[in-house]
């Protein structure tokens, strides 16, 4: 019983902590509030130190990585600045930003990996909204639709050349 309640208890903090992006008291980021969720299931037993291991998947963390270092570079070398002028002199209505949006993840998408584009059109739109005091979240759900759809014909292109 006391693993059960445990469990839970430390599943729904550390869920909690990863929504809310901090727990009140404690100078800990979403990753750290992962990582402080994982020491506690494995101090409590709720899991073996292999389980976990075997639980993170490293090809999926490498791809991660490889991509917030490719957004890291973006930044740095202006792209979003570029971006966003560009944006600030065409959008000229929250309409036709949202269209380019969509259609723009949907072309990245064609060619990308879903979390790839994910990775990168996400702080491009955080980075276009910002300066045109727009709420993103509108925008960031106008590329999510386009990632399944793009994969799938991905897949069909692949299945229609063999």
């Amino acid at each position: 019983m006391f693993l059960t309640c445990a469990t839970a208890i430390i599943f729904l903090l550390t869920y909690a902590g990863i929504a809310l992006g901090r727990i009140p008291g404690f100078r800990l980021d979403r990753a750290g509030i992962a990582l402080t969720g994982a020491a506690l299931m494995m101090a409590v037993g709720a899991i073996t130190p292999e389980e976990a291991y075997s639980a993170v998947n490293l090809d999926t963390l490498a791809l991660l990585l490889g991509m917030m270092i490719v957004v890291a570079h973006l930044r740095l070398s202006g792209f979003f600045r570029l971006a966003t002028r560009w944006a600030l002199v065409h959008a000229h209505s929250p309409f036709i930003l949202l269209v380019t949006t969509a259609i723009t993840a949907g072309a990245f998408s064609a060619f990308l990996v879903n979390d790839a584009v994910c990775v990168v059109m996400t702080p491009l739109v955080i980075e276009i909204t910002r300066p045109l005091k727009r709420n993103p979240v509108p925008y960031l759900l106008a590329v999510s639709p386009w990632l399944p759809m793009s994969a799938a014909w991905r897949r069909s292109r692949a299945i229609h050349k063999t």
